[in-house]
């Protein structure tokens, strides 16, 4: 792997660990000090939406980059 593709991933990886951090942490913050969250959106409480978007957002990132990575080997010929 060459050092730009290891810088790339590196920074990728970075990025979405940590926009996934303040997502999560985001929720029980904005929870106890504003009323945002005290809503409801039809039977469930708007907190309970937030909590589950929170656990399934990095899910689904991990998903897309391991995606993006597969394709990014397939296409420079890395394939093992």
């Amino acid at each position: 792997m060459r050092d730009n593709e290891l810088a790339v991933r590196k920074r990728i990886a970075l990025v979405g660990g940590t926009s996934a951090l303040a997502v999560f942490l985001a929720v029980p913050v904005l929870t106890v000090f504003t009323p945002l969250f005290d809503g409801w959106i039809g039977p469930v409480g708007a907190g309970y939406v937030a909590g589950a978007f929170a656990i399934v957002f990095p899910l689904g990132a991990a998903f897309a980059y391991s995606r993006w990575a597969d394709r990014w080997e397939r296409r420079n010929g890395d394939e093992r």
